[in-house]
């Protein structure tokens, strides 16, 4: 190791912790760190394995003074080891700090100008006061040491009373680094400063602390205990501690938080399905709910969404739609055509240019539909950066994703399990949809039942068939099936059936539907007309 007698040179930042002043440089040329221990030797000789500073470094000696300025008494500064000192020829303020055996270790130096550096042992060193109660009722830990003497100091010394060594940005690690001492006490108040570093540090620091001990405190209006002293409120003080409220995590509250909504009827959303059986089970689209509409290959899964989109439109909500496997062009059109009432994709000739163009107009002149143009671009990672933008650039209240079978294809080359890469799709979109609080329509392809009749045949549509059926299937608020007429395939008729319905609870036939294959729509049959035949299809 480097020569005992070595001489400090200047305090320099340090490589390791990135410390702006906490490593020290000597004249032998090696560096130390008193905040992380971080050794460097000097003129070419090996780091010790440990440097122990409690062996080789004395601690600054010091006077125990009143501190006029902080209205602390000497009797206070020495009851918590705060001194007054000489350091590098400055007169400084020395807190001491103990190691878990109440010896003392390190010291917090505090100059005029307000920088703080550690001398000694900093690995060693517990929370600032610590060594003066070992168990409790009541715990109070502040952001700095002058806080904590003034917290004491005003109750008389009767509750003890810590602070972290390094203020808000280190203040979790360290209480950490003291759990087995924190979980000596029934409670543990934070006290820290009433700033944005303060009040953040509070959270992650409650977080981490024993279940159910932790309470938050607030020194507004003042930023601090002993700011509150010094504007003679110490009663400011002692409130603070005891209206100080129980932490508790974002999403937990009592049953007693709710009593101003119970009993009161779930609202019908404001957003609709345009069919209005549908509409009565599930109560419209919701916010913050994802719905999956299944059903087989040329069923009508994408005429079914159109019809949704148009309706959600027409009621003046401006609307995102992802359609993976159809060009914007085509979209479009098929809300035009809605808007119309005419295929125009399958007969344009039913209409003139003029006309369509009329219909774009009048359709797009409030509200707007916002596409995807993906270019067969479908990697995941864009999906949700596109719905984001849509929801939070755009306004979209309800978006539209068909089919979440491209998704897994187009990653497939990466990954080669299905069902995972189904069950991470979905997790994404499911957090997605809380993050945004909108109402997300994921289209899903259906697995081919087993057996002769496929699902163009008329074959019943199930949870079960779910393509990656677990995770759609959990993480979905509804579940919409959609299934041919098992009697008659070609009648044009489409059974919906809710597969699942996390809002009402109530699943099973929610209407008959007909293709008007003229119109290119899904028009809603009501019970009277089911059986019956329409010229009109």
């Amino acid at each position: 190791m480097e020569n005992q007698e070595s001489e400090f040179v200047r305090h320099i930042e340090c490589e390791e912790c990135g410390s702006r002043d906490n490593a020290a440089e000597y004249t032998d040329g090696h560096t130390y760190c008193f905040g992380c221990a971080a050794y460097q030797h000097g003129d070419g000789v090996d780091a010790p394995k440990r440097v122990s500073t409690i062996k080789s470094v004395q601690l600054i000696p010091g006077e125990y003074k009143h501190l006029a300025k902080r209205k602390l008494n000497e009797q206070t500064c020495r009851k918590f080891g705060y001194q007054i000192g000489q350091y590098n020829g400055e007169t400084v303020h020395l807190a001491t700090y103990r190691n878990n055996k109440g010896q003392a270790v390190a010291q917090k130096i505090r100059t005029r100008d307000k920088k703080f550096s550690i001398y000694g042992d900093a690995k060693a060193m517990t929370l600032f006061g610590s060594h003066l109660w070992s168990n409790g009722k009541k715990l109070v830990v502040c952001e700095g040491e002058i806080d904590a003497m003034t917290v004491s100091y005003i109750q008389g010394h009767r509750w003890p009373t810590v602070s972290v060594p390094n203020g808000a940005q280190s203040a979790k690690k360290a209480l950490i680094n003291n759990y087995e001492y924190l979980e000596g006490f029934d409670e543990i108040v934070l006290l820290f400063d009433d700033d944005e570093a303060g009040r953040q540090a509070q959270i992650e620091c409650a977080e981490v602390l024993p279940v159910g001990k932790v309470k938050l405190a607030s020194m507004a209006p003042y930023k601090d205990p002993n700011e509150a002293l010094l504007s003679g409120e110490p009663k400011a003080v002692i409130q603070a501690i005891f209206q100080a409220r129980e932490y508790r995590p974002d999403g937990i509250v009592t049953a007693a938080d709710l009593r101003s909504v119970i009993g009161l009827a779930d609202a019908v959303s404001a957003i609709s399905y345009p069919y209005v059986l549908l509409n009565d089970i599930t109560k419209g689209l919701r916010a913050g709910s994802l719905v999956t509409i299944a059903a087989g290959s040329g069923v009508g899964k994408s005429t079914f969404v159109r019809e949704i989109a148009y309706r959600v439109h027409m009621d003046g909500f401006p609307v995102g739609m992802l359609m993976l496997e159809e060009t914007t062009k085509r979209t479009v059109e098929g809300l035009v055509g809605i808007h119309l009432n005419k295929n125009i994709t399958v007969d344009p000739e039913q209409t003139t240019r003029e006309e369509v163009l009329d219909g774009f107009d009048e359709l797009t002149k409030d509200q707007q539909f916002y596409l995807f143009d993906h270019f067969g671009s479908t990697d995941m990672l864009t999906i949700t950066n596109r719905i984001r933008y849509m929801v939070k650039g755009l306004g979209c209240k309800v978006v539209v994703l068909d089919h979440i079978s491209l998704l897994v294809s187009g990653l497939t080359s990466q990954v080669s399990d299905e069902r995972r890469l189904i069950d991470d799709i979905m997790t994404k979109l499911r957090v997605l949809v809380q993050e945004l609080d909108i109402c997300l329509l994921v289209v899903s392809h259906l697995r081919r039942p087993q057996g002769e009749v496929g699902h163009e045949g008329g074959a019943k549509v199930s949870l079960s068939q779910l393509r990656g059926s677990h995770a759609i299937a959990q993480l979905a608020d509804t579940c919409i099936g959609i299934q041919v007429d098992p009697e008659e395939p070609t009648s044009g008729r489409r059974f919906v059936t809710i597969l699942k319905n996390r809002h009402t609870g109530e699943v099973g036939p929610a209407g008959v539907l007909k293709y008007d294959r003229k119109a290119g729509r899904l028009h809603e049959l009501s019970e009277f007309s089911i059986n019956e035949e329409e010229e009109a299809y």
